[in-house]
């Protein structure tokens, strides 16, 4: 009877764990889709995947810089949004400082990539003088 339940626990985790690998692979390739600020559709937005490293880039991130009444409501034009992090399981967050910034500004993204529908969908942020969020939704190429 041991034989027999420990059999049967070992296929079940063998099971579980090709299960796990087939589901939890994010595509490697581009994803490309666009950038939102509420349901307003604002710029093409691409997403990059080799192994672990995931590069976003949007052409033209929407901003608002710091208002004489000490909000960030004055508009700005829109700036080029480059974002490198690393792929953990199927979730990408953390943030990029320019390396040739050295202005205390820097970008944020937190994002899911959904192996089944090969998406990806998340929210960036640019923080600094002018200050930005957005969200991204793309699919694979």
């Amino acid at each position: 009877m041991k034989r027999h339940v420990s059999a049967a626990v070992i296929a079940l985790v063998a099971a579980l764990a090709v299960t796990a690998a087939a589901v939890a692979a994010v595509a490697p390739g581009t994803y490309k889709g666009n950038l939102y600020t509420g349901t307003t559709k604002q710029a093409p937005a691409t997403v990059t995947v080799a192994g672990t490293k995931v590069t976003i880039k949007v052409a033209k991130f929407p901003i608002k810089c710091l208002a004489p009444t000490g909000a960030y409501t004055q508009p700005s034009a829109p700036q080029k949004y480059v974002w490198k992090g690393t792929l953990r399981g199927n979730k990408v967050t953390g943030n990029y400082i320019n390396p040739l910034g050295g202005t205390g500004e820097f970008y944020t993204a937190k994002g899911t990539f959904t192996p089944a529908t090969k998406s990806f969908a998340g929210t960036l942020t640019f923080t600094g003088h002018c200050r930005g969020t957005a969200a991204v939704k793309a699919k694979k190429a």
